[in-house]
């Protein structure tokens, strides 16, 4: 079988994973599916894809099973063509199409593609960039509102230069986002900044407990996620490498946010670890959500663990 045979066996197998994950969870209603089937469908395959190059995909699940996204993204010369009958079929607004024409042309990313999730009953999509660009040509993108002058100042204060991703939804009640890596040579460094970044964006330091959860993790790659929605910071998000399961089950302990009891069964289904994972705080509700490469096979000889009862 050649290279290019294995490529696609992969990804239509990617593909089944993910749509058979949707089974497992009781928040997608029937009327999901076309959508979630339709964004699955204008994802480029292997043969669509420049010199071989691969589709990279995510997934994510919150701990309570409440939440479910899914983003791919690769080469443009490969994504943009499908991008552009997705978003058609979803009937982009003639503005959202603007923002997204005006934004590649400032940006020219190397990295482009388009996502879909599902949470509070509706389905949500839009697109992002998951290469680095100058914070300084980012910050001109934006208008002029209360949540730029705060990013601004944390950009300022912990001398950041760049943005790892920026991500827009399309639609009604649409949002940006972009990531940032915390700065700092060690674990510490970094959980310090970002305890002081969601002092400055909400407010309130992080929990105590889970300061300590995160000082334990043993690689310095924390970032952070903010969320601009109506010209306003609508959700911060702390992102730390990914940890074992039973660690994530003592997280979600800490932030006080609840486990479904099918979570470990379908991270175990879905891929084969944890690739990171996300305490957000949006307003007075918080949560934790897990990040996972989606793989081939819907089963494994050693699933993970279901989680247990916490003390």
């Amino acid at each position: 079988m050649s290279s290019l045979d294995l490529a696609l066996q992969r990804a239509l197998a990617v593909r089944l994973n993910l749509q058979i994950s949707l089974s497992q969870l009781p928040i997608i209603e029937e009327w999901m599916d076309i959508h979630l089937d339709r964004w699955l469908e204008h994802n480029p395959m292997p043969t669509d894809m420049p010199n071989g190059q691969s589709v990279s995909y995510l997934a994510m699940l919150g701990s309570d099973l409440r939440r479910v996204w899914w983003g791919a993204w690769g080469d443009p010369a490969g994504f943009v063509p499908k991008m552009a009958d997705y978003f058609k079929l979803c009937n982009i607004a003639k503005s959202d199409a603007a923002l997204l024409d005006g934004i590649g042309e400032k940006l020219e990313p190397q990295l482009v593609g388009s996502w879909i999730g599902v949470w509070n009953g509706k389905v949500t999509t839009g697109w992002h960039f998951w290469d680095p660009h100058e914070w300084s040509t980012v910050e001109a993108m934006f208008g002029t509102h209360e949540a730029k002058y705060q990013i601004k100042k944390l950009v300022e204060d912990h001398k950041i230069e760049r943005i790892d991703r920026f991500t827009q939804a399309i639609g009604d009640s649409a949002f940006s986002e972009i990531e940032v890596a915390m700065p700092g040579e060690t674990v510490d460094d970094q959980v310090d900044a970002l305890n002081k970044a969601f002092v400055q964006l909400t407010g309130a330091p992080l929990a105590s407990a889970l300061v300590d959860r995160f000082r334990a993790v043993t690689m310095p790659q924390f970032s952070l996620a903010v969320r601009i929605r109506g010209g306003a910071i609508s959700r911060v998000g702390a992102l730390a490498p990914g940890i074992s399961f039973g660690d994530i089950e003592k997280l979600c302990a800490d932030a006080k946010v609840g486990v479904d009891p099918k979570l470990g069964k379908l991270v175990g289904a879905l891929g084969d670890g944890i690739t990171r994972v996300e305490y957000g705080r949006a307003g007075d509700k918080a949560g934790v959500d897990l990040y996972l490469e989606p793989t081939e096979s819907a089963s494994r000889t050693t699933p993970m663990p279901a989680p247990k009862e916490s003390n």
